[in-house]
């Protein structure tokens, strides 16, 4: 006899990767080829979270000619990338080929066609080229903001700061709400992705003629693709047709997981909630036979798009990415979002050693992201762009920084208007920009960027503003990233 509560653990993880699939997708892949369907309008967003609240005062920094650059090298002090890239200590001094000690000048024009003399990190020469191609948006000083306001009124309760401001999980939630509310338990990504304005465009997507939800993560269930009726998929890199959870060569946990789901296909029931769950792997096995026949037809041009990427962890993300838009119009999309992830980056110590490795792995997968997609003559209709829990300090605490407010961010894509987008900061400790200990208060929202990214993927003004209530509290609205996109309206 199978009880309920072996039931829902055997569906413990199988959950996420089931989670609100299309309901026959075997059918949904014989109407699409049944329509020739061409997704001639396609468009693509791709979040790179980076895991533990990023130092972005390090991944993009002052050039000798800035203004900020001798603040900046007095409060960051051993941590300020020119002194300790030359400091016996560093790995790239002794011959650790996996560190860089070049710097990558950059000169960014911002929205007032003020030149800004910065660098990127040693190791992001990708990001470098593609910058000085005008293909990479810096938005500095940003993070977190429910509405605008001063250090003093922040501090006094004038105005209204996020919950929880420097603790991980509760500023995730935070990002993932878009509206700095680490109170809902939606993602604007799943909110945006049920507009019938969006929706409609995978080829009726609540009905049979759509494979997969729009919005896929590669690292697990995540808020931010989830809507208020919707939740995104979840699949593994790599490894095509596989259903997360199940394997009858796996180990002990697994192998009980799948005799469990085998019992549970087979046994009789009128139980609601036997046939929801098994409603549910069947959807599952349906997309697993779905993907594993595509990856084998597909399978010669699958293969060059892998081959652009090495072996890390965020490369073996942006690549399953790259081959699943490859697939788009076999899976009936044409406007998908997806969530990848990068660890690491919680350098209360070890930060020297580090975040030049994890900055590099972002550079280079991205930059063979954006090749990929150039082979696919699709670099104007896809755009990824970075977030984190929030900033840390400008102050080293002995060995690496804190936990902080305001980071800076990148958005990618052929699409985009490069540039330095917001006001970049004072970086002296107990400046302007100081709202404590080191930790900056930002000045341009998130919500900024998420509005001009949403009004990109398709979203009017009306549901911009909709999906991001709190927009209409930033005078300058949404930031104009992209060309064409009337971003003034969205205020």
């Amino acid at each position: 006899m199978i009880l309920r509560r072996e039931i829902l653990k055997a569906f413990g993880l199988l959950g996420a990767s089931t989670a609100l699939l299309r309901p026959h997708p075997l059918q949904a892949l014989q109407a699409i080829a049944d329509q020739q369907h061409a997704a001639n309008d396609y468009k693509g967003l791709v979040c790179i979270m980076l895991n533990g609240g990023n130092d972005a005062f390090n991944m993009v920094f002052p050039d000798t000619l800035h203004p900020q650059y001798q603040n900046y090298m007095n409060t960051r002090q051993a941590l300020a990338v020119p002194n300790y890239v030359k400091e016996p200590q560093y790995l790239a001094n002794k011959g650790d080929d996996r560190y860089s000690k070049a710097l990558l000048p950059i000169m960014l024009r911002d929205l007032d066609g003020n030149q800004h003399a910065l660098n990127f990190h040693p190791g992001m020469q990708g990001l470098q080229a593609l910058s000085r191609n005008k293909q990479v948006a810096v938005i500095a000083n940003t993070g977190v903001l429910i509405e605008p306001g001063s250090r003093e009124e922040f501090k006094h309760n004038r105005k209204r700061k996020p919950a929880f401001l420097f603790a991980h999980n509760q500023q995730r939630k935070a990002v993932y709400s878009g509206i700095g509310d680490n109170n809902v338990t939606t993602g604007w990504a799943g909110n945006m992705n049920e507009l019938p304005s969006l929706s409609d465009r995978n080829l009726s997507q609540g009905n049979l003629n759509a494979v997969l939800p729009m919005g896929i993560s590669f690292r697990g269930s995540h808020q931010w693709l989830r809507g208020q009726q919707t939740m995104g998929a979840v699949l593994a890199p790599g490894k095509p047709g596989k259903i997360i959870g199940l394997d009858e060569q796996g180990n002990k946990r697994q192998q009980a997981r799948t005799q469990t789901v085998r019992a549970l296909q087979s046994l009789p029931s009128d139980d609601v909630l036997i046939r929801l769950m098994r409603g549910k792997l069947t959807s599952a096995q349906d997309l697993s036979t779905v993907l594993t026949q595509l990856w084998t037809k597909h399978s010669e041009a699958l293969a060059k798009i892998d081959a652009l990427f090495d072996d890390g962890k965020l490369s073996r993300q942006l690549a399953a990415v790259a081959q699943t838009i490859l697939l788009r119009e076999s899976l009936g999309m044409q406007r998908q979002v997806f969530m990848v992830e990068l660890g690491g980056f919680d350098t209360h110590a070890g930060q020297i050693d580090k975040q030049p490795l994890l900055l590099a792995e972002i550079s280079r997968a991205i930059t063979s992201f954006q090749q990929a997609l150039a082979s696919l003559s699709l670099s104007q209709q896809v755009t990824t762009f970075t977030a984190s829990d929030f900033g840390r300090t400008l102050t080293s605490n002995g060995n690496g920084t804190d936990h902080g407010w305001g980071s800076h961010q990148l958005v990618v894509g052929g699409g985009v208007q490069g540039g330095l987008y917001g006001q970049w900061p004072s970086m002296l400790r107990g400046g302007a920009d100081d709202y404590r200990s080191g930790r900056l208060l930002p000045t341009t929202s998130l919500t900024q960027i998420n509005a001009s990214l949403a009004a990109w993927f398709g979203a009017s003004a009306d549901e911009v503003n909709i999906l991001f209530p709190n927009l209409k509290r930033f005078p300058t609205g949404a930031l104009p990233l992209f060309q064409g996109v009337k971003n003034k309206a969205l205020v």
